[in-house]
């Protein structure tokens, strides 16, 4: 089923999550009570709180404590029934399939990158193949994702955690396999389902028009486009009306999610800007800037990426869910596991990175540094919350660079593939490339 490579690396990353979920207790404790892996959205104790108050027949969403959909929580109740409570293997399992589906999804991309550039070679000139992938790449980079999926610290954390972003990543990697493979259908499912949980992957749907109506038939196309957005309207709506029915036929939980979610009306500090942005802002500035926030996430770059990058829908579907991951209302690291695990697909680009050494570094700190501000502001009293958003604002301006040095890189590589090294001339002066 595996070969030597993958079950050599599934093996490993098997290894250590068994090894801190069931060995290192005090550890394990820390990162279910960390802010940086756990927010009010995803915590594992909120859902058990939520599952206990549905065995009562009491609604889970008249405080504001859950912020699960009710199929969510319906879901996890059967986990927690089958296993007696003893739910780490599954976080185990399911991280497991998450990181391989990573792996596969990376394979499908690059095979298919290496095909397109392969039926084109013919037209390139000598000295443009160069910045060509070759077969070792398409495996040695499929490989890279595997390896970084299953030894992410950022990944394991989570597991540990007990945090459900696993089950939530498992689900939009799931939606980004079915992309990639072209399987409409279980496509639109998993999308309508991830976007019911956590709202902002509605914007995924954008690079899956242009995946699924790709057609030289314009006409057809814009048929294709419009059916699509129909399909996906209407799953939405049906699953609008199942989580209706499953919290016994009330609307509170969009109070408790979607409301919870745009508004932000909980300040727990986490590795975002909303929460401490909004704890020094002036009330009557606040919806201004919630909407601001809030568009700048869903919309902004919605249209120019996908003008941009219309002949390229996986690394469009990336860098949207990068997007939303760093500038979220309630982030966590397992966002960031998420999008990371897939940055050995495009490791051909990191040769024409600019700030690769910074934006590592400045990462580097921001993660190590985070719990300890946290501590010397919680426990020791010794800082206040400046210090722990000095190190989250660090991290998600390293974040903000990567992609836009990634995005760089990526438009350098499609120029040299185009044109070749030589650069025009322009009024008689040498031309320079640049970002803007």
């Amino acid at each position: 089923m595996f070969d030597g490579i993958e079950s050599l690396y599934i093996g490993l990353g098997l290894i250590l999550r068994i090894f801190l979920v069931f060995s290192q207790t005090r550890l394990r404790n820390y990162f279910e009570q960390s802010g940086e892996f756990v927010t009010p959205l995803n915590s594992w104790k909120r859902v058990i709180e939520g599952i206990y108050l549905r065995k009562l027949n009491v609604s889970p969403f008249l405080g504001s404590v859950v912020h699960e959909t009710p199929l969510s929580l319906c879901f996890y109740s059967k986990l927690h029934t089958i296993t007696n409570g003893h739910v780490e293997s599954l976080f185990i399992i399911a991280d497991l399939i998450s990181s391989f589906l990573t792996y596969r999804a990376a394979y499908y991309i690059l095979h298919r990158l290496f095909d397109q550039q392969l039926n084109d070679k013919a037209t390139y000139k000598d000295e443009r193949k160069m910045f060509l992938l070759t077969k070792a790449d398409v495996e040695k980079n499929a490989y890279r994702v595997l390896l970084c999926a299953m030894v992410n610290p950022l990944s394991i954390g989570t597991c540990v955690a007990k945090s459900s972003l696993v089950f939530h990543n498992l689900l939009l990697t799931m939606t980004f396999y079915f992309f990639v493979t072209y399987q409409l259908l279980p496509f639109i499912l998993t999308l309508c389902l991830a976007s019911s949980i956590s709202l902002y992957p509605i914007v995924l749907i954008v690079p899956g028009l242009v995946q699924f109506s790709n057609n030289t038939n314009n006409k057809r196309s814009i048929v294709r486009m419009v059916f699509i957005l129909i399909l996906f309207i209407m799953v939405n709506i049906g699953i609008l009306y199942l989580n209706f029915y499953l919290n016994h036929q009330s609307w509170s939980f969009i109070d408790a999610i979607y409301s919870f979610i745009f508004h932000v009306p909980d300040y727990t500090p986490n590795i975002g800007i909303f929460w401490y942005f909004f704890t020094e802002m002036f009330d009557h500035f606040r919806s201004l800037f919630v909407w601001t926030f809030q568009m700048h996430v869903l919309i902004v770059y919605l249209l120019p990426f996908t003008i941009r990058l219309r002949n390229d829908p996986a690394f469009l579907f990336w860098l949207l869910c990068a997007i939303f991951c760093i500038f979220k209302s309630y982030p966590a690291y397992g966002d960031v596991a998420f999008y990371f695990n897939y940055l050995p697909i495009w490791s051909f680009l990191f040769r024409y990175v600019r700030q690769g050494l910074v934006i590592t570094c400045m990462m580097i700190v921001a993660v190590l540094m985070t719990p300890i501000t946290w501590y010397l502001w919680i426990y020791a009293g010794s800082a206040n919350a400046n210090f722990y958003f000095a190190m989250t604002f660090i991290f998600n301006i390293a974040q903000t660079f990567l992609l836009s040095d990634l995005i760089y890189a990526y438009l350098k590589q499609q120029f040299f593939i185009k044109n070749g090294l030589t650069i025009p001339r322009i009024n008689g002066v040498e031309g320079q490339l640049e970002f803007t």
